[in-house]
């Protein structure tokens, strides 16, 4: 009961405010022009923000253990679902602006938002704590691994530098914060917090300003697509369900598999439909998925939760 009404609190507020979003749009009071300055907000400003202070916590020696644990079961999911996308993304011959957006909706989930405040909810200060550890290197893939894939098949000279954005300069600050016994000033990390708090609430009025510039037959497309619906049930059940499924057979404690699976299997990321945008993706369906798996997963995490409760 506990994980349902988590998942349902976290999903309604996201809800509401991309409907805001989308309303914004349709009765003319954000241009669709805005959708540009929005998505440089988010990578530039405010994402860069939220990663340093999420790692902004200190290492615990008497925690190593399941650091390792959780450190080898996030590159464990990353590697193998990156292997599977690539792979699947072949096998449908995917154009290069959908199997760019496609690989990264299997790949990169809201991690950062839904997956800490449900682990944050069920396992309290401890589970926190492990769950900003299994995010570190998905916050480095997903701001390398994550843009390259986006600009595969670009000339060289078209790319972005994957080494010198915001997002993965943050994430190498992040990290020495977390393993160094050093912290920032208060009233500047306050200030960085603010700023990151703000990603999300971005993040979900910029999909709903996406959504709302897709035209409504375009839209049923969309939902009539098995491709959609193959992403969104790989993402949130299929994939995090096989790739942990053999873990249940062992003695690693549950609390450390339950944080890899729930964060394993929340909705496609928010970012993949900044990237989309930022770097020449499928915008439109990018913003679909990451809506739909939004949706559906207030049924799909307290499901599999429940499954490994039950298996375990």
């Amino acid at each position: 009961m506990d994980t349902f009404l988590a998942v349902f609190r976290e999903m309604g507020m996201l809800y509401i405010i991309f409907l805001a979003g989308w309303g914004a749009v349709k009765t003319g009071l954000l241009p669709e022009t805005s959708q540009g300055v929005f998505t440089k907000l988010l990578l530039y400003v405010t994402l860069p923000c939220l990663i340093v202070t999420s790692l902004h916590a200190p290492f615990e020696m008497d925690r190593s253990l399941g650091v390792l644990a959780l450190l080898m079961f996030s590159a464990y999911f990353l590697i193998s679902t990156a292997f599977i996308g690539k792979w699947t993304a072949r096998l449908l011959k995917l154009s290069r602006e959908r199997s760019g957006v496609y690989e990264n909706l299997i790949l990169f989930g809201n991690q950062g938002y839904i997956g800490v405040a449900i682990v944050l909810q069920l396992f309290g200060q401890n589970g926190l704590f492990f769950a900003m550890v299994f995010n570190m290197i998905y916050f480095i893939m997903i701001w390398t691994y994550g843009i390259a894939v986006m600009q595969r098949g670009k000339p060289r000279e078209e790319r972005a530098s994957l080494w010198i954005n915001p997002g993965f300069l943050a994430t190498a600050i992040g990290l020495l914060f977390f393993f160094l016994p050093m912290s920032l000033p208060q009233p500047l990390f306050g200030a960085l917090e603010n700023i990151g708090e703000m990603t999300i609430p971005l993040s979900m009025l910029l999909i709903g300003c996406l959504i709302a510039s897709v035209r409504l037959h375009d839209l049923k497309g969309f939902l009539c697509s098995p491709l959609l619906w193959a992403t969104v049930s790989a993402r949130l059940f299929f994939l995090p369900f096989l790739l942990f499924l053999p873990f249940v057979f062992t003695s690693i404690p549950f609390e450390w598999l339950a944080i890899a699976v729930i964060i394993s299997a929340t909705p496609s990321a928010p970012t993949v439909s900044l990237y989309a945008e930022n770097y020449g993706g499928d915008t439109a369906f990018a913003s679909v998925a990451v809506f739909v798996s939004t949706l559906v997963a207030a049924v799909t995490l307290p499901l599999l939760f429940g499954v490994f409760h039950v298996l375990y």
